[in-house]
């Protein structure tokens, strides 16, 4: 039968292998998913990047015709360029040319963008003097690249819109390989650790193997026999007295009695 002692040694040994291998999961678990964010992130910027070069080849055309002296909305073939360059690459889902305000000027692609994706997107754009601005809305990434004049005033952006799901689609191979190798390093952790913490909380054995119920039992039973044994000796001890001194007692009754039956006989009558 299994002793108390080995059965709260045993769950005390569960109980913190548990609690470390819990909080080593929660920190691959973080680290994987900071992991998936940064890759999101790298291959929204390799997108972007990409889609860049339609955005240049727009603004190309866009700046010479201005150097001529014509509008945005005077532009011949502007049309005709962005659609050109929406089948070139087929992850571009629309390409719009807007004006400072953000009032569209030419747009191609069939794709219908939320309202409030398109309000936030033009925004974050034309509120800022940076050249390039990417901003992922979830499902769809949003490129913009700022048009300036001769004089260095803005006049307008191309903005290029793709889903997301074209290019994290690529990066599903990645996210597979990180999630097995957060599989592995627990796995590792794990093979590691709970012989680590068996043996370094070995000393707990001995200790639970004293405090053990049955035998701090045996202990008192033993210790309540000697008492019990120490007491019978005591009483065996003080019998022998009260013997001895019976027996002294007697000695002397029998010489008194010898004594005064001599002194009778030796009494003339």
């Amino acid at each position: 039968m299994m002793s108390v002692s080995w059965l709260v040694f045993r769950e005390v040994y569960l109980k913190i292998i548990l609690s470390v291998l819990a909080v080593v999961a929660a920190m691959l678990v973080l680290q994987n998913s900071l992991n998936q964010l940064k890759l999101r992130s790298l291959a929204a910027e390799a997108t972007s990047s990409r889609l860049q070069i339609s955005a240049s080849t727009i603004e190309t055309a866009i700046v010479r015709a201005e150097g001529l002296g014509l509008a945005m909305d005077e532009m011949e073939g502007l049309a005709d360029l962005l659609d050109r360059e929406l089948s070139r690459d087929g992850s571009i889902a629309k390409i719009s040319i807007v004006s400072p305000i953000g009032t569209p000027v030419f747009q191609s692609g069939d794709a219908t963008l939320p309202q409030d994706e398109v309000e936030d997107m033009l925004r974050r754009i034309m509120g800022t003097r940076d050249k390039v601005t990417v901003f992922d809305a979830g499902e769809r990434l949003y490129t913009g690249r700022l048009l300036f004049d001769s004089s260095g005033v803005v006049m307008g952006a191309v903005i290029l819109a793709t889903p997301t799901e074209k290019y994290l689609a690529q990066a599903q191979g990645a996210f597979a390989k990180m999630h097995l190798f957060a599989l592995i390093i627990f796995g590792c952790v794990t093979a590691v650790l709970v012989p680590f913490i068996l043996f370094q909380f070995s000393g707990l054995n001995s200790a639970f193997h004293a405090l053990d119920p049955a035998r701090l039992l045996g202990v008192k039973a033993r210790a309540a026999v000697a008492v019990d044994t120490t007491g019978v000796q005591s009483a065996i001890d003080a019998g022998n007295a009260e013997y001895a001194a019976a027996v002294i007692e007697l000695d002397e009754l029998l010489a008194e009695a010898d004594s005064k039956k001599r002194e009778t006989l030796e009494t003339p009558a």
